[in-house]
């Protein structure tokens, strides 16, 4: 075990692994919400966690998976990346830094034999969600949501965003007016 943030130490052992197939990008931390302002120390650490030790770990893996002429990376990201709420500042845009990774990458081995898979799960019981203490709209139970994100990777969904109803429900804010969206998230918060 290897704290993903010592990146050098998280570059040796993966680099110590031979063949590797696949890979998810899973680690990742949440602050809580609060609308207090975000210590730097924090902020930097979930950064670090959240979309910094992706790209140490695949600054390792990308290029054994080019020489292989295959591999899958599989990354975590959240519906948070598309809807910023006040109290979660750090941690969306942290994930939606993690898509415009993913979307780069995907752009790169477009039609290659790599396949890169960005999932945005909404809420699924796990630590990380044992720490809100509101109430989390559609909250699944980590078997369904280890289903879910199972049956995308088994299809290469490019992107897989889930409970679909959440997720609309966010396309349809985002498309509101700034002034309404406005109202709506502050009436929320």
């Amino acid at each position: 075990m290897v704290d993903v943030t010592e990146f050098e130490l998280l570059q040796s052992k993966i680099d110590a692994i031979g063949f590797i197939d696949m890979v998810i990008l899973n680690a990742g931390i949440s602050l809580g919400h609060s609308s207090d302002n975000t210590p730097f120390k924090d902020f930097k650490k979930l950064y670090d966690v959240n979309v910094l030790a992706n790209h140490a770990i695949l600054e390792i893996l990308l290029p054994k998976f080019e020489e292989q002429k295959s591999g899958k990376i599989v990354f975590i990201s959240s519906l948070a990346s598309l809807f910023s709420m006040p109290s979660s500042q750090a941690y969306s845009s942290s994930k939606r830094a993690l898509n415009a990774y993913v979307e780069a990458l995907q752009y790169k081995y477009y039609k290659n034999t790599i396949k890169v898979i960005n999932i945005l799960p909404g809420f699924i019981k796990s630590e990380l969600t044992d720490k809100n203490n509101f109430h989390m709209p559609f909250l699944l139970s980590t078997e369904n949501g280890v289903k879910r994100i199972k049956k995308a990777i088994d299809k290469n969904k490019k992107m897989y965003a889930f409970p679909l109803r959440f997720y609309l429900s966010i396309r349809l804010l985002n498309l509101l007016p700034n002034f309404l969206r406005e109202k709506i998230v502050n009436s929320l918060n």
